[in-house]
């Protein structure tokens, strides 16, 4: 079971991120489901509200959820991801610089 103690050893696909920080600033704060991983980037699926062109006879404000898939680097963000337990981890990207299937072969300092 993936934990805050063993999330380097595990997949990060399906994992709930947010960028905390990051060298370039219109990522700080992105939100969303990780869809893929590569090296050095990890592809995510961000939830964002569009104004319905419908105004329809009252007049109120519409939204439309769509969908949209943003690549981060790795090596310039830190990350928060929520592990299935509920728990909040803190990952600096450097540290992910590695492809999932070689994470496994990586031994980590005690954080």
């Amino acid at each position: 079971m993936i934990s805050s103690n063993n999330i380097f050893y595990h997949e990060l696909i399906g994992l709930e991120l947010k960028v905390v920080d990051s060298s370039n600033p219109s990522l700080i704060g992105l939100c969303g489901t990780v869809i893929d991983e590569t090296k050095k980037t990890l592809l995510i699926e961000v939830e964002e509200k569009v104004l319905s062109d419908d105004l329809g006879s009252n007049q109120q404000n519409h939204f439309n959820l769509i969908y949209k898939e943003k690549l981060i680097q790795k090596d310039v963000s830190v990350f928060q991801f929520k592990v299935p337990d509920g728990t909040i981890v803190e990952i600096d990207g450097k540290i992910l610089l590695n492809r999932p299937e070689d994470r496994i072969k990586k031994r980590y300092k005690k954080i």
